[in-house]
């Protein structure tokens, strides 16, 4: 039979919004709960346009699911025997579409959760013989934790007959007694079961399938499947971020998690600095962090991001995945997409825990008696008077200020979200609240965080989004800022005598020789940080033809930082300048437009193109204002009345714009699936560089291989997945500050004349360089992802070699004209390194399974070239009374962070000739003669004789995580470590020279056998950096146990909760290392003598020691 149909439509389809106003929780779950309704409504609504002649209903039904991407669920032979068909529609609702299609075939359809069923009608006759009715199945879809899957797709094996599972999970089906029915669900393994007709109910339990997980991920404008990536990229779920360890930021949540990526913090403070890493450090004056994507949006950092409010994580990591970011993907970007609504029913949820932390080390010390004697005893080796008098020495004072200062911190954390809706619109609403009490006393970090998202589908073609998201932080951060100053107050626990009184008789802080104790500087000044965010992002997208897409996002974040300290008048330093306050305000304002095609075409089933172009406009805005004001005539307003004070100490202020304007492309080609092509192309324009080359242009282009689709690669019965990768590509690094290019001027103060009277002027203080332009870095990379054993083990190895050339930096120039160094591009720098990824499911069991996911990266970093120079000596610290001072080099053949120094040989012993070090005496140390002017040892213990002692860059880095389930039981064990690097354990240097065990055994006249040099040992030879205190401090650390319970929802109180899980988790519960100090990860910056945290990393001076914390929380699921 052959039926002719024709239909048209010409008026606009239009459809009524409604608008969503939010008045807290109660009205976003009632909202949630209506919009369900919506779901069908959509579907059947979606605009077809169909021309066809003589065509079969496969034919129509393929095109069908071409422009909507509805499945088409029906049985082949059925297909087979219906009428062709001619037919032309414009512009049709595809339930219209379909009613004409089927107005004379034997057949009939509905639409149900993303799918058009196609049945046969409805007989009017009953046939002569009825075979054996088939069992109506009614089934509910759930994981293994219960919670059920909507849009599962259920079908019977060899037939085209399916449906797709309701929002709640459940469906229903016909299936003839002896057919298999079969369920699947993307990132779930898929089941099969054979009906024998006994049972018409099934409760199917899907186990998440690991490999397949991260099938999408999102790369930079757009996503891709992971099976089609030609670059290196490392997917992190939330699951794996959010095991209920205390993670404050996004940042901390990586660590350990992807190869090649480095996560460590300078200190273990609340709320303190977390530094990132990808493939090592390529810049001297810039940053080395990489660019955070947040939905979309750039960010500088991710320490405001709440880890709970996160989908995933994406990091990119080569030039072909990075270059669509140009002059910002040097350092690799991190992509992380946050949780938005789904269709179904509202799902609200809860995760909160509690904690306490410990300090995991102690530092050895004398007690009062033993420090007042060891203090006597120096000064009268020095012949000086004794400090301590008989009386002191009787009096028992024993305070361990450690003990004094240190608590047991506390940490919470709580996490609201409540998510939902249907098709067209879609919601995820959360709040948090973390705080974390240091184990200094005086020490928090507390964080309030809101996030709201919001899917809008106004018609198949056109949908909108958007995002906001607001935070507020405070931290109490006077214990540590990362100076290298005495008043640091960790300087000052670990230093003071226990022979110091605390407290008064009248109950104020005592004070001992004109001091204050420590406790009385940790207690009494304040130091506040505040800071505030708001970040509003929004999106729409209309589909102008069927895969092809008009994208515009646009968005706008303004952040606020508030610093204010008061050093009140009780104390000594207080006290000689009457009170001393200062405030620093920032404010930053960023603004993004951005606009894009993108277009999606397979041609003749074998070619494939994603294609997508753009431009982006950003502007920013950097403000500062700085005071200080001393002499106060009270200390009740603290910093809050800057009027109060008499004498202005410095007032500044600043208003920094820039702005970038690019333009950008990539284009992804397939053949057959199998042979993949990437180019990327960006060009940027950037205001932060000088006149003469503000534009740089950054391209990309990768290729790969999927060899496991060859039949001969099959044939192995080796692989069950094997791609190979390789690319190429220039990124660069524009983090620098504002206007470097510029002439920089300052105020001066002039006489004239031989008279006494000065006059002021304004200077250039630094010169210009018009031809300041970006750092770049090449990259090569070349990779093979391989699967075993139908993808049970999953490995990815991956080889990159980067090269930056034009670094920024000063370098020397004399003071001809009366500067002393420029700022230039010049020098290079490479890295080259080896990553491995390996997943495993060891057991997978019904009631035990076990998984692993393994990482190692390798990564040896080189300076290539300093501008000509041979080497700059790079930093200098004045460590402890002058005891230290240049302590790296930059050197070409070198790395970034090199510790430059004498090797130690012991102790000089009495009467032990010392030629070599004429001005030393017994119990100096004692160093090796390895150089001198002309490259051999001249028996002259001088500055020729430093060298190279270590490096603070690890070579290797890994992570292990191993998951375990058995019943209701999960348990996560993740360890994580470092090797091959070195620190320069400068507290160990502060503590034999004050109250530490270690100057017990100091040498003296008694004691000769002891490599500890005397008390006041002789200072020469350009610095007293050496090797005895470059220690080895690779380390591995079990960084994470998590034991939960899934508790059976059926025995809760609440019929309304889908699953409970209850979990504790200990954190830092060991470290197996050689190095001696409070922890092998801490890092000190050198930001009081204004250097470059690149070159001075490995640093431990006194830092904020390490915590172990133990932690019991609570997950709920509505």
């Amino acid at each position: 039979m052959q039926s002719t149909i024709a239909g048209t439509r010409c008026d606009s389809h239009r459809r009524s919004t409604k608008h969503l106003k939010l008045r807290g929780l109660v009205s976003l779950l009632c909202f949630a709960t209506g919009m369900q309704a919506n779901a069908a409504s959509s579907q059947q609504q979606q605009l077809v346009s169909l021309s066809f002649k003589n065509a079969s209903a496969k034919e129509v039904f393929r095109e069908i699911n071409k422009q909507t991407g509805l499945n088409i669920l029906a049985d082949e032979a059925l297909l087979e025997k219906s009428g062709k068909a001619n037919i032309v529609v414009n512009n049709m609702p595809v339930s219209e579409a379909l009613n004409i299609i089927m107005r004379n075939q034997p057949l009939t359809y509905t639409i149900e959760g993303g799918a058009i069923i196609v049945k046969t009608k409805a007989a009017t006759t009953q046939p002569a013989s009825t075979p054996a009715p088939p069992v109506e199945i009614h089934g509910v879809v759930t994981n293994a934790k219960g919670q059920p899957l909507p849009g599962a797709t259920i079908t019977v094996k060899g037939t085209r007959q399916g449906t797709v599972s309701k929002p709640d999970g459940s469906f229903t089906i016909n299936v003839n007694p002896g057919e298999t029915l079969e369920v699947s669900v993307m990132g779930y393994k898929p089941w099969s079961m054979k009906i024998d007709g006994k049972n018409s109910t099934l409760k199917v339990s899907l186990e998440e399938d690991v490999a397949n997980l991260t099938d999408v991920v999102v790369v930079g404008y757009g996503t891709t499947k992971k099976r089609d990536l030609t670059g290196s990229i490392s997917s992190i779920s939330s699951d794996q971020m959010n095991n209920g360890g205390v993670t404050s930021n996004a940042a901390q949540a990586i660590q350990g998690r992807a190869a090649g990526v480095q996560v460590s913090q300078s200190n273990a403070a609340p709320g303190g600095q977390t530094i990132v890493r990808i493939r090592g450090g390529n810049s001297i004056k810039s940053t080395n962090e990489p660019l955070y994507i947040v939905d979309g949006f750039p960010s500088e950092t991710g320490k405001d991001i709440n880890p709970n409010d996160i989908d995933d994580i994406q990091i990119l990591k080569d030039a072909s995945s990075t270059a669509i970011y140009g002059s910002r993907g040097a350092n690799g970007v991190v992509m992380i997409t946050t949780k938005r609504g789904k269709t179904g029913k509202p799902a609200i949820q809860y995760d909160g825990y509690y904690g306490t932390q410990r300090i995991v080390k102690e530092y050895d010390k004398m007690n009062g008696l033993e420090n007042m004697q060891v203090t006597n005893a120096k000064a009268i080796e020095k012949g000086q008077p004794a400090f301590y008098t008989a009386a002191d020495l009787a009096s028992g004072r024993n305070n361990d200020w450690f003990q004094l200062a240190t608590r047991p911190g506390m940490v919470q954390s709580h996490n609201l979200s409540v998510s939902g809706g249907a098709a067209e619109d879609r919601v995820s609403l959360s709040g948090s609240y973390f705080r974390q009490d240091g184990a200094l006393k005086n020490t928090a970090f507390e964080r309030y965080s809101v996030r709201l998202n919001y899917d809008r589908q106004f018609t198949p073609r056109f949908k909108t989004g958007a995002s906001v998201y607001a935070s507020h932080a405070y931290t109490n951060f006077k214990t540590y800022d990362g100076n290298i100053v005495p008043s640091n107050v960790m300087y000052g626990v670990l230093t003071a005598s226990p022979a110091i009184p605390v407290y008064n008789d009248n109950g104020t802080f005592a004070r001992f020789k004109g001091r204050d104790n420590p406790l009385a500087w940790l207690l009494a000044p304040t130091n506040d940080r505040y800071e505030n965010k708001v970040n509003i992002n929004a999106y729409a997208d209309y589909q102008i033809l069927n895969g092809f897409n008009f994208r515009v996002n646009g968005g706008t974040e303004y952040a606020t930082t508030k610093e204010g300290t008061y050093l009140p008048r009780d104390l000594v330093d207080g006290e000689k300048v009457g009170g001393k306050a200062s405030v620093n305000d920032v404010a930053t304002t960023r603004n993004l437009v951005e606009a894009y095609f993108t277009y999606k075409k397979v041609f003749n089933t074998i070619h494939s193109v994603n294609m997508v172009a753009g431009v982006s406009y950003q502007s920013d805005m950097y403000s500062r204002h700085y005071s200080q004001v001393q002499k106060f005539s009270t200390d009740a307003f603290l910093y809050h009345n800057l009027d109060g004070g008499t004498e202005r100490l410095a007032s500044s202020s600043s208003d920094l714009p820039s702005k970038m304007a690019s333009a950008y492309g990539r284009l992804n080609y397939s053949l057959k699936d199998k042979y993949l092509l990437t180019f990327t192309f960006r060009r940027d324009g950037s205001s932060k560089f000088g006149g003469n080359r503000r534009f740089g242009n950054y391209p990309s282009g990768s290729i790969a291989w999927r060899a496991g689709e060859e039949e001969f690669i099959k044939n192995l019965n080796i692989f069950s997945s094997l791609k190979f990768r390789g690319g190429y590509g220039v990124t660069g690094n524009d983090r620098i500050p504002d206007f470097i290019y510029m002439y920089l001027f300052g105020p001066t103060n002039v006489s004239l004349g031989t008279g006494s009277d000065s006059y002021g002027g304004t200077v250039v203080t630094r010169l210009s360089n018009p031809n300041l332009h970006w750092e770049s870095t090449s990259q090569f990379d070349a990779g093979v992802d391989m699967g075993f054993f139908n993808n049970r083990v999953m490995a990815t190895i991956d080889y990159y070699r980067k090269k930056t050339n034009s670094l920024i930096f000063d370098i020397p120039i004399g003071d001809w004209n009366g500067f002393s160094t420029q700022t230039v591009n010049a020098g290079g720098i490479s890295n080259r390194g080896i990553e491995l990824s390996i997943n495993t499911e060891n057991v997978t069991g019904k009631s035990f399974t076990w998984n692993t996911t393994l990482n190692i990266a390798y990564n040896k970093q080189t300076v290539l070239d300093l501008a000509g120079r041979p080497y700059i000596i790079t930093q200098t610290a004045n460590l402890y009374g002058g005891r230290a001072t240049d302590f790296t080099k930059l050197e070409k053949g070198q790395e970034l962070s090199t510790f430059y120094g004498y090797v130690y040989d012991g102790v000089i012993k009495t009467g032990e000739a010392h030629t070599a070090q004429p001005n030393s005496k017994p119990g100096d140390p004692k160093y090796k003669d390895i150089s001198g002017p002309n490259g051999k040892p001249d028996g002259i213990i001088d500055a020729n004789d430093r060298t190279y002692l270590g490096h603070a860059n690890p070579h290797y880095i890994y992570g292990i995580n191993n998951n375990f389930t058995w019943k209701n039981f999960e348990l996560n064990i993740f360890l994580q470590g470092a090797l091959d690097y070195s620190l320069y354990n400068a507290t160990a240097l502060v503590l034999e020279s004050g109250p530490g065990k270690a100057a017990l055994n100091r040498w003296t006249t008694s004691n000769e056998n002891t490599d500890i040099p005397r008390d006041g040992y002789a200072i020469p030879y350009g610095g007293m950096i050496n090797s005895r205190f470059v220690e080895n401090a690779s380390y591995l650390r079990c960084k994470m146990i998590t034991l939960g319970y899934n508790l059976p929802v059926a025995k809760t109180f609440l019929k309304s909760l889908r699953s409970v899980k209850v979990y504790g988790s200990v954190q830092n519960l060991f470290t197996i290392t050689k190095y001696t100090g409070s922890d092998p990860e801490v890092n000190t910056n050198l930001n009081s003598s204004g250097a470059n945290a690149n070159l001075s990393s490995g640093l431990d001076y006194t830092a904020f020691p390490a915590y172990r914390t133990f932690t019991a929380g609570l997950k709920l699921n509505f």
